[in-house]
């Protein structure tokens, strides 16, 4: 992993699960993790500081987790990982269709929760790191068009002072022709 802190928004009603999960994940990541009990307080949160990962709790008081994914990926993407008494299966599928990496149904080891954390912060670092290296490799890619421009106008400028140099020769040429024609005859 990189030096960068990672950024976890934890939307988590329970104060006792917040505190716990708050702890873990500072210990494990030394992560910088923003809490909010509502779906409204994390969107609202995400839209002004986005984050690297959402751990959230799948029924908030004011939505469930399929809302707030819907939400979250058109915010930005990045990876969900949800937490759930007892999701149907239908609801189950939906979620990993709408783009939640992981579905934890409590209780469950903490330890598996720490390792999607660790594999979601990895991936979202990777991501972070092709889109700074297309980044560069497109304004390198600008540089050599602007510089391929640039030469081929002073190639252009060389082309057309040659071209008139060629005239000018040209008409000397027939001009001190033409008088050493009138001095023979």
């Amino acid at each position: 992993m990189s030096d960068r802190t990672p950024k976890i928004l934890l939307v988590e009603p329970d104060p006792d699960m917040v505190e716990m999960l708050v702890g873990l994940l500072q210990g494990r990541f030394n992560a910088q993790v923003t809490c909010v009990d509502s779906a409204e307080s994390c969107l609202n949160t995400d839209l002004y500081d986005p984050h690297d990962l959402v751990i959230a709790e799948w029924e908030l008081h004011d939505s469930d987790g399929l809302q707030l994914t819907e939400h979250l990926t058109i915010l930005s993407p990045r990876p969900i990982i949800l937490l759930a008494d007892e999701p149907c299966c239908r609801d189950a599928i939906e979620a990993m269709r709408l783009g939640v990496r992981d579905l934890f149904v409590k209780p469950f080891p903490f330890e598996d929760l720490l390792d999607a954390t660790e594999r979601a912060i990895a991936g979202q670092e990777l991501k972070r790191q092709h889109a700074a290296k297309y980044r560069r490799m497109r304004e390198l890619v600008r540089h050599v068009i602007r510089e391929r421009r640039d030469i081929n106008r002073r190639v252009e400028l060389v082309c057309r002072d040659l071209v008139e140099a060629h005239r000018r020769l040209v008409h000397r040429v027939l001009t001190l022709e033409g008088t050493r024609s009138e001095q023979t005859s």
